[in-house]
């Protein structure tokens, strides 16, 4: 990633932090000036507040959307990426093969 790209992927994640959206959850990238956002917020609200942050952005794909119920209650949630929760990662890693 580009310096510029950095600071640009800086300044949204700034954004999100400055309207209350807890991006944890969230991949932010920037290639040549191209922000893409995908993940998951707790609510719909959130995602509107994302979406509104994010707007201005060079040139923009925002896949985000609102976390179903169980994702989101305990706070642990799921991976935007594997779609798995940390501790099913931790327990998957630790189990032996039977083989």
């Amino acid at each position: 990633m580009s310096e510029r790209d950095e600071m640009i992927r800086g300044k949204l994640l700034d954004r999100l932090t400055a309207v209350g959206v807890d991006a944890r959850n969230l991949v932010v990238e920037v290639a040549a000036g191209l922000v893409t956002v995908r993940g998951a917020v707790p609510t719909e609200d959130e995602r509107q507040k994302a979406i509104d942050a994010l707007i201005g952005a060079h040139t923009l794909d925002i896949s985000v959307r609102p976390a179903a119920p169980s994702d989101s209650l305990d706070g642990r949630g799921r991976s935007p990426t594997t779609g798995t929760s940390a501790e099913s990662a931790h327990q998957s890693r630790y189990q032996t093969d039977p083989g």
